[in-house]
């Protein structure tokens, strides 16, 4: 009996449509879960590579690495469990790097191989990044990430608020949707991964702040006005590792720097030092975090590029009053316990989040305008819904206040710095220093 040809074509259908779907397993197969670069040490001589696997996908943490054109050399690292989840998180730093070069890399058990790109030993060159902060998990990130990829980067920094996951188990599923944004918008089409530098904001931790959310201290004892003039008389216990580690159960196991103790700084060869800050999410403001602070600048004057990240801003453009009172003293705090230390110390620029806005100020010092003063910009608005900012006829310290979405594009040369401020369609929405026109 000959088949119809109805019945030939629905088996050809199938066929094809069986083939499709094992190309598609045998595609999803060719990378890990997750792919995040990053690093703990020079950037212009390391980097540390994590990926993400489930049980069923190749479990040693051995990649292989070489130098563009070189021999392939064998790295293994370490594994540990990806929390609340059934993922195994992988480490592998590498040392002893070439600066300002290509290398290529892939895991043990894919197919594909991808690429890094080691900064400068000094600025002769360019150094281009991204930052921003208040990233979340949606479209909007998408957009942004997109977006900055125009740019051809060195690297990105977030200050905070990453996968708004809270540190609850059950929000698992965002930073996996977070870590899949990741590899599927920053790395280029030929395979380069571009590494991420993060810093912590209270969407990363339960309940916002150390040692608890304002509604939580405000119910104990004292309330706000207690737990305030406890902290300015130097009275509140410090956090440890472990309460750290309870704060923000997936921060301090998903990133490899900052690590404990929630803060820390990466000195890009000669001409950089990115110092990323805690305001008040794990740790305190004052007190230890502040004396590291002060020892971190005192020690590195002979860097022309000191740059602070963190979330809180000390000039917030949303949550302030007209006139410039501060809504939160978390901003207070860093107003009185860092940025005279950043006045002291040469700071020219330093970015701040967590608003969901776009700020920059005007150049402050002493809490005034001053042409010699630090520059305040950002105020977290990376892949968040957009808040109305204060305007500069309402804050005395606010330059240019805008509701948009931004990234900003950060360029070193020199003695130079260069901020290009853009929107998720990648329209230039605010720069500093303004060109000439």
């Amino acid at each position: 009996m000959i088949p119809s040809f109805q019945m030939v074509y629905r088996r050809l259908l199938l066929t094809h449509l069986l083939l499709f779907f094992l190309l598609l397993v045998a595609v999803a197969q060719n990378e890990p879960k997750g792919i995040f670069l990053t690093w703990q040490q020079d950037p212009s001589t390391t980097i540390t590579i994590d990926w993400h696997t489930e049980p069923s996908e190749p479990s040693e943490s051995l990649l292989q690495v070489r130098p563009l054109g070189g021999e392939w050399k064998d790295a293994s690292g370490m594994q540990f469990p990806f929390p609340h989840s059934d993922r195994t998180i992988h480490r592998v730093e590498l040392n002893q790097l070439i600066p300002y070069s290509t290398y290529e890399f892939r895991f043990k058990g894919y197919d594909r191989i991808y690429s890094f790109r080691t900064l400068p030993l000094h600025n002769f060159q360019p150094v281009r990044f991204a930052a921003g902060g208040d990233t979340s998990h949606g479209d909007m990130f998408r957009q942004m990430n997109e977006a900055v990829m125009r740019y051809d980067l060195d690297f990105i920094v977030w200050g905070g608020d990453l996968a708004y996951a809270n540190g609850l188990a059950e929000n698992v599923d965002l930073w996996h949707r977070w870590f899949d944004r990741i590899k599927t918008d920053l790395i280029s089409s030929e395979g380069r991964v571009i590494p991420i530098v993060v810093g912590i904001g209270n969407h990363d931790v339960l309940d916002h702040h150390y040692p608890g959310s304002e509604s939580q201290i405000d119910n104990k004892g004292s309330g706000m006005p207690g737990f305030i003039a406890k902290v300015k008389q130097g009275r509140m216990e410090e956090a440890t590792d472990e309460s750290r580690l309870a704060k923000g159960p997936f921060f301090y196991r998903l990133f490899a720097f900052p690590g404990q103790p929630g803060y820390g700084v990466l000195d890009f060869g000669d001409y950089l030092s990115l110092i990323i800050l805690d305001s008040s999410h794990s740790n305190l403001i004052s007190g230890t975090q502040t004396a590291w602070l002060k020892q971190v600048l005192a020690n590195r004057t002979h860097v022309p590029h000191l740059l602070p990240v963190y979330h809180k801003p000390a000039y917030p453009s949303s949550r302030v009053q007209p006139g410039g009172k501060r809504n939160q003293f978390w901003s207070e705090e860093v107003l009185r316990n860092w940025v005279p230390l950043f006045e002291t110390h040469g700071v020219r620029v330093a970015l701040e989040n967590d608003d969901h806005t776009y700020k920059r100020t005007f150049p402050i010092r002493g809490d005034q305008v001053d042409p010699q003063g630090i520059v305040y910009i950002g105020d977290g608005s990376w892949g968040v819904s957009k808040r109305n900012p204060k305007t500069p006829e309402e804050v005395w310290y606010l330059q240019k206040s805008a509701q948009e979405n931004s990234a900003i594009i950060v360029t070193l040369h020199g003695p130079h710095q260069h901020f290009l401020m853009i929107n998720e369609n990648g329209d230039v929405i605010d720069e500093y220093p303004e060109s000439v026109k």
